[in-house]
């Protein structure tokens, strides 16, 4: 399976299984496997595919949904 766990620069998890993402400037959209959907404001700074993390640096707004 390809989902990825989502976590904030300071290890916060903030999603689990998620298998999409949309990018609108610092507007991060994501929807894990149950089509449950989460937005932050921040910007992605590492994807490591070998442990399916991705780690989003949250601004000051952080989560929207």
């Amino acid at each position: 399976m390809c989902e990825s766990t989502v976590y904030d620069t300071k290890g916060t998890k903030l999603m689990d299984d998620v298998i999409h993402m949309k990018i609108y400037g610092e507007r991060i959209e994501m929807v894990d496997i149950l089509n449950q959907g989460m937005t932050v404001e921040g910007k992605i700074v590492e994807l490591d595919l070998e442990k399916h993390s991705i780690f989003i640096e949250v601004d000051e707004k952080g989560l929207i949904q």
